[in-house]
């Protein structure tokens, strides 16, 4: 007996079970055409998830940046010292969820 990864929830299971108890998939009923399908879902499943997460630290990113051009903060003050973490959060969050997506699009 071997723990497994279902190929449609990715959570692991005993290479005994004939169905995965998580989401009910058929384990040897599935052809090849078929494991390919849920691949694919899945990637895109995993592509539009770190868009969205994305969208999020842009929002930061702009957020942070528009708080400190327009309350002008004093230097060291907290709202100062929390607007440029908001900044630098918000632009490595985006940097790194798209340099992802770049792997992910390239590993097709």
């Amino acid at each position: 007996m071997a723990i497994v990864q279902c190929p449609n929830c990715n959570e692991s299971i005993s290479s005994r079970h004939k169905a995965c108890p998580h989401c009910k998939t058929v384990m040897g009923e599935l052809s090849a055409e078929e494991l390919a399908a849920i691949a694919a879902k899945n990637r895109v499943k995993q592509q539009q998830r770190l868009l969205n997460w994305s969208f999020v630290a842009l929002i930061l990113f702009l957020g942070g940046f528009f708080y400190l051009y327009w309350r002008m903060p004093a230097q060291g003050s907290l709202e100062h010292l929390l607007g440029r973490a908001a900044v630098f959060i918000g632009c490595a969050w985006y940097l790194v969820n798209r340099v992802i997506l770049v792997y992910l699009k390239k590993k097709k």
